[in-house]
């Protein structure tokens, strides 16, 4: 299959609208993360899984260690972040209306809807993440997820769904992006990322020695620079500039740091940014002038489902994995069922999950975008001209 950005790149021909490549690497991002998830719940908790899945105990035999790769799946989170900058950077300079009320109207119909229905659902229905709204916590756990700010309290940070707390910093990075623009506006791209950098970077390194408050460390200036890179490869795209001098470094080496990282406690803070320099690359590659890509028809068709309804999976996945993984749990702890064995389980229902998501974004997500674009066209139409009044002598 020929990479569908070839032809857009022809100095001819007007820039593709929709880069088909871009589903999958969504695709891609929502199997880490669904894996990585499907790990921790398998294990029981985060910390068994880091304790367990090691290599410290020196027996390389062992089974569980056919499990090491998905424990990389945070990687995907950071692909998401980056892919996010890049569209929304893209989406947003193509546009014929340009008016911040326009962008923040079109992002809060493709993000905020779904979010309010399966935070209601996690929230008021299903059983083990339901609230009872009888004290002040749970009041505040609620209300601070539909204010999207649950990201800065460690109380409500892994609340009702634990995968919602990137979603908060996801709508926080959409607030400042306007700041962004007018970094690049006032000083251009280089030194606007440069700042973002000199933002970022120190956060995280400071996150490494010390404890930082979460309104620090899950605030969006924790990711600015790894989200802003995306939005300047989208705007080398648009403009058809040569790529930032990033893009030189072999994608293999962004990948090895990333990889490193993980067991290299001083680039460990560094890891995320490693990942999205990482996707940066491979984008950047995939839609290079005559980038010719072969991916088998099944495979190709599979990834891009997968990648148009990666939010719905994003949105339901983690609750429903919980629940079945701890109920095979308790069952493991009467019959000693292996962990391997119940990971695979925990993947055979995932099969159900993605297809309940299909089902949420066919009835809920894709109406909400296709409702948004008519309120955008139809309430917000721009002015007609005014005419000029005419001068008589």
């Amino acid at each position: 299959m020929t990479s569908p950005q070839t032809k857009s790149q022809n100095p001819a021909a007007p820039i593709e609208n929709h880069i088909e490549f871009i589903d999958y690497i969504r695709a891609v991002a929502i199997l880490l993360v669904v894996g990585f998830h499907l790990l921790i719940e398998s294990y029981g908790g985060l910390q068994q899984m880091e304790r367990n899945l090691s290599f410290t105990d020196g027996n390389w035999h062992h089974l569980c260690l056919t499990l090491l790769p998905f424990s990389y799946g945070f990687i995907g989170v950071s692909i998401f972040f980056f892919v996010s900058g890049f569209c929304i950077h893209l989406s947003h300079a193509r546009s014929k209306r340009k008016e911040y009320k326009v962008f923040f109207l079109r992002r809060f119909f493709r993000i905020y809807p779904p979010y309010f229905v399966a935070l209601c659902f996690f929230a008021f229905v299903f059983p083990l993440t339901r609230l009872v709204l009888n004290s002040p916590i749970n009041f505040a756990q609620f209300f601070s997820h539909v204010l999207m700010v649950h990201n800065l309290d460690p109380r409500s940070f892994y609340g009702i769904n634990g995968a919602f707390w990137t979603l908060g910093v996801e709508v926080q990075l959409y607030l400042i992006y306007p700041l962004l623009l007018l970094c690049v506006k006032r000083f251009g791209w280089n030194k606007a990322l440069l700042i973002t950098a000199l933002i970022e970077m120190p956060l995280r390194w400071a996150g490494s020695v010390v404890s930082l408050p979460y309104w620090v460390s899950a605030s969006p200036f924790f990711f600015w620079f790894s989200w802003s890179i995306g939005a300047k490869l989208a705007d080398d795209y648009l403009n058809k500039r040569p790529f930032s001098f990033i893009v030189g470094c072999p994608a293999w080496i962004w990948i090895f740091l990333a990889v490193l990282a993980h067991f290299f406690h001083p680039l460990a803070a560094f890891s995320f940014v490693f990942a999205s320099l990482a996707t940066m690359k491979v984008i950047a590659i995939c839609i290079t002038p005559g980038f010719h890509m072969q991916i088998p028809r099944m495979l190709g068709g599979f990834l891009q489902k997968a990648g148009i309804i990666s939010y719905s999976i994003y949105l339901l996945h983690q609750p429903f994995l919980y629940s079945f993984a701890q109920t095979l749990t308790f069952t493991s702890s009467k019959y000693r069922i292996h962990t391997l064995l119940i990971f695979l389980c925990s993947l055979t229902f995932s099969g159900l999950i993605v297809f309940g998501s299909w089902v949420f974004y066919r009835c809920v997500e894709k109406p909400s975008i296709g409702f948004g674009k008519w309120f955008i066209r139809k309430k917000l139409s721009p002015p007609l001209a005014t005419p000029s009044p005419v001068a008589f002598d």
